[in-house]
């Protein structure tokens, strides 16, 4: 099992780290971490799995992982989030009380419009002070930081979908369900079935547990996996949706304008071209 260090990310003295990350590889590795972790995502969708259990990742979340905790995570290419890593040498005695609530969870928190652009402000301030080391910078970093905590304290609920609840283990299973049928014409119909009720009832259900609709989340997902397939196959741009369950080319090629902005076609040649200027300039 890999294990992440706090000290490898550090930029100060401060037991504190916290950067903006745009993620180049589609899948991070089962992994654990020596202190907390925090995920903020700003943009983008994936799924996130910890301790064995998988949720979706959307804008406005905010995972929290303990030290130990088991994880990894997908992403599509568009995905942007601040990484936060932080220990318990970071709070004294008193902060530990007041902080406890949130270090002894784990899970998902899925923030408010409002709570989560003040999030964000925060944790923008605490990377310009981290990296900045101005004077009373690491001060400043930590006050910033501690306020951003304080906004979680005050959230009246956890997110629906924290590991502990049943609904957790439905939302894991479902997500599971997409991953090993993707590759099918799954439907409204066969989630039903996964879940009991009606096709309208399956749909709703998932919406209410995840945030987003059965369809968008399978499409971000297939193409999620084309993008792999785009990038590091000579699969031809039909072959790679017929083996992602798309019903023919233009659907395929339609979903991945909508999610992307740009065609199957575009992309594979904008992500060579970016190989091969790496490999350039490392000759």
């Amino acid at each position: 099992m890999f294990r992440y260090e706090l000290k490898k990310y550090q930029i100060s003295p401060l037991p504190l780290a916290v950067w903006l990350e745009r993620p180049t590889r589609l899948y991070q590795i089962q992994h654990v971490h020596d202190c907390f972790e925090f995920v903020f995502v700003l943009s983008g969708t994936g799924w996130c799995a910890v301790n064995g259990l998988r949720f979706p990742i959307l804008r406005n979340d905010l995972y929290v992982l303990r030290p130990g905790d088991v994880h990894e995570f997908t992403n599509n290419p568009g995905m942007r989030f601040y990484n936060i890593m932080f220990s318990r040498k970071l709070f004294s005695a008193e902060d530990l009380e007041t902080f406890a609530p949130l270090l002894k969870w784990h899970g998902k928190y899925t923030l408010p419009d409002p709570v989560f652009s003040r999030a964000e402000s925060l944790l923008k301030s605490v990377c310009a002070e981290l990296e900045n080391k101005q004077p009373a910078g690491m001060m400043a970093a930590k006050s910033s930081f501690f306020l951003f905590l304080v906004e979680l304290l005050r959230l009246p609920v956890r997110d629906a979908a924290a590991p502990d609840g049943a609904k957790a283990d439905l939302v894991s299973n479902i997500l599971a369900f997409v991953t090993s049928r993707c590759r099918e014409r799954i439907t409204l119909d066969d989630l039903a079935r996964e879940t009991g009720g009606t096709p309208e009832y399956a749909g709703r259900r998932f919406r209410s547990l995840t945030g987003i609709s059965f369809t968008d989340y399978l499409n971000h997902y297939r193409i999620e996996l084309a993008c792999g397939k785009l990038e590091n196959t000579a699969l031809s741009i039909s072959e790679i949706a017929a083996d992602l369950g798309f019903y023919d080319t233009p659907y395929f090629d339609k979903c991945f304008r909508k999610i992307l902005g740009i065609s199957p076609k575009a992309y594979r040649e904008q992500r060579r071209k970016a190989a091969s200027s790496s490999r350039a300039k490392k000759h």
